[in-house]
């Protein structure tokens, strides 16, 4: 777990971390990379990184929150009449950052991701699939929006597989087949 507070000195020193990972991340699996390593790669102290996480894990899972803020933020700022369907926003804005993402795959972590489309984005993905379809229960909506968040992890998912070769024009053409089919 993380402990990041609303003061700008944790949020920046927990950025250091993130980029020390990161940096590892080039180097290393994340299953070899230790709290010493990104401690030292970060240029904070051991005791920095534990005022702010608990495992080199908890780091990817609040670099994965941070990522979609950001997402979100940017997709709430695009003008109504220009915005792409979300999933392929999405699929673009992590495209950006698949060493989150393949970090997380390579150590069988992709419950993160989910994890994260739930927690931070499941209002926002409410509100969105409220503008669609007003004809939906709240159970429905809970269903759709965790239903989506699933097949985009697993979207995701196979993408890191296969090497990161598909678009995400591409992969949005196959999300939408098969929604098609479910």
């Amino acid at each position: 777990m993380y402990h990041i507070n609303n003061d700008k000195r944790q949020i920046a020193s927990a950025q250091k971390i993130v980029d020390g990972l990161t940096q590892c991340l080039s180097a290393k699996m994340m299953s070899e990379i230790s709290v010493s390593d990104i401690a030292t790669a970060s240029g904070v102290s051991r005791s920095s990184f534990y005022r702010s996480f608990d495992t080199p894990m908890d780091v990817l899972a609040y670099a994965c929150d941070r990522v979609l803020d950001m997402l979100l933020r940017d997709y709430a700022g695009i003008d109504l009449d220009q915005r792409d369907e979300l999933v392929l926003f999405s699929l673009k804005y992590w495209r950006g950052h698949s060493q989150i993402l393949e970090a997380l795959a390579n150590c069988d972590r992709m419950d993160i991701i989910q994890r994260t489309l739930v927690n931070h984005g499941g209002e926002f993905l409410t509100n969105e699939i409220k503008k669609l379809r007003t004809d939906f229960s709240k159970d429905e909506i809970e269903y759709l929006s965790k239903g989506v968040a699933a097949l985009l992890t697993s979207t995701l998912q196979v993408w890191i597989q296969h090497g990161k070769k598909e678009t995400p024009e591409e992969l949005f053409i196959l999300y939408r087949k098969i929604k098609g089919i479910l």
